[in-house]
């Protein structure tokens, strides 16, 4: 059963009351603050779109704490689910793909990351005095204040 609807500074005034007691619920029951916060935040703005039309519910405590825990169980399954899915898909790639070679061992020009990068640099969109700042900062190792003085900016 719902009250019927009243103007939005009181559905605003009830949902301030509720917040913290529903947050509290929520951390209480599963432990993430921040998650918490998120699925609070969510329910606050589902009351504040349909409360005004529909009338607020007969507990407006429990339905927002239903709601935001609703939400909040979502929000952990779609993580979980996202680990999961990264973690297989780590299981597939090479051990050694994330590893860096000793240095003492050649490698080819393909693989030069410093090469990519110069390349990257001196990207034909960039114009000439992008490309050498550029080059000079990520590449060269030049400070900013460094490129400014070569070209001669005080």
């Amino acid at each position: 059963m719902t009250r019927p609807p009243r103007p939005p500074d009181a559905v605003e005034d009830l949902l301030r009351r509720h917040a913290p007691q529903v947050l509290g619920a929520l951390v209480r029951r599963y432990g993430h603050f921040d998650a918490a916060e998120d699925a609070v935040q969510e329910a606050l703005l589902a009351a504040a779109g349909q409360w005004p039309g529909q009338g607020i519910p007969d507990n407006p405590r429990g339905w927002l704490i239903k709601v935001a825990s609703r939400r909040l169980t979502d929000a952990l399954r779609s993580e979980s689910a996202r680990r999961l899915r990264e973690e297989a898909q780590m299981r597939l790639l090479p051990r050694d793909a994330f590893t860096t070679p000793a240095p003492d061992v050649p490698r080819a020009p393909a693989e030069d990351d410093t090469l990519t990068l110069l390349y990257l640099c001196c990207h034909p969109d960039l114009s000439p005095a992008s490309q050498v700042a550029l080059t000079l900062r990520a590449v060269g190792g030049l400070t900013t204040a460094e490129i400014a003085r070569a070209y001669l900016v005080p």
